[in-house]
């Protein structure tokens, strides 16, 4: 081929490959919680506290949660959920962003308990990375779509509660919202 057809060919391919489809590109949401005992779900009056982040990749569907807690120790969570593969810390959809009434809040994503779960000096951690919401979703026999989960995220109707011997609905709590907090 004669050198002064290449360039127009390259350009021609360039720019197909501009217009062609791509793959969505992975979007990562971030959501903050301050947990404590004085939070509208669980309103216990514990003095323990937690602070976490959540990231939400929407293209893998996956939920990853840093969790520090404060004043409680691993040995103080429901020893039932403990033992259950649903674990003893949940995320909860309420019906609006009233979360006063337990009995209008639906578990939508566990955390088992398991490795990610470790004590620390004056707590626990959990570091749980890309959890697969669908997995948590069969842990739940639950047929809530990923969709529906982020859009309560964002809507501020999905709360992070704490279970523990003591508080068996939950010790402490907190709304999610969006940003690092």
């Amino acid at each position: 081929m004669p050198k002064t057809h290449a360039a127009p060919i390259a350009l021609a391919l360039a720019a197909a490959c501009l217009l062609a489809p791509t793959p969505a590109a992975a979007r990562v949401l971030i959501y903050s919680a301050e947990l404590s005992g004085a939070n509208a779900s669980t309103d216990t009056g514990s003095s323990a506290t937690g602070q976490a982040r959540i990231s939400v990749d929407t293209r893998k569907q996956t939920v990853s949660l840093d969790l520090e807690i404060e004043g409680l120790r691993l040995d103080e969570l429901w020893d039932t959920l403990v033992a259950a593969p649903i674990g003893p810390i949940h995320f909860h959809r309420y019906a609006s962003h009233d979360h006063t009434n337990p009995d209008a809040s639906v578990l939508v994503l566990p955390i088992p308990f398991g490795p990610n779960y470790s004590a620390t000096k004056s707590g626990f951690a959990v570091h749980s990375k890309n959890y697969s919401y669908a997995s948590g979703a069969a842990v739940l026999n639950s047929d809530a779509s990923f969709k529906a989960f982020v859009e309560a995220l964002n809507s501020g109707a999905v709360v992070l509660n704490v279970h523990t011997d003591a508080f068996e609905a939950g010790e402490i709590s907190g709304p999610i919202a969006s940003g690092p907090g």
